[in-house]
């Protein structure tokens, strides 16, 4: 599933899933990193899957990917359609 950063609702969570470094160096206001092998390998540490998450990565490509398998483990992820690259202009 995918959603556009305005369409969002600021009461879930964003997930950054980019590499720390890369999160470290950019990412936007009130987003958490877990890096995409950390939140599949382990996604029940993270996740509750009664909660809504957006998944944000670069492109938005990889986090579409992760949304889907998240998605058939019974997650509720939305991939942030154009990753960060879409959404500089809020930032």
């Amino acid at each position: 599933m995918e959603i556009n950063y305005e369409d969002i609702n600021t009461n879930n969570l964003i997930i950054d899933i980019r590499p720390k470094i890369d999160y470290l160096n950019f990412h936007i206001k009130n987003s958490v990193n877990i890096p995409r092998v950390l939140l599949l390998n382990n996604p029940s540490e993270y996740l509750n899957k009664y909660e809504t998450y957006y998944l944000l990565c670069d492109k938005g490509t990889i986090s579409k990917k992760t949304a889907n398998i998240l998605n058939s483990l019974g997650y509720n992820c939305y991939s942030i359609i154009g990753g960060l690259e879409s959404i500089n202009k809020y930032y």
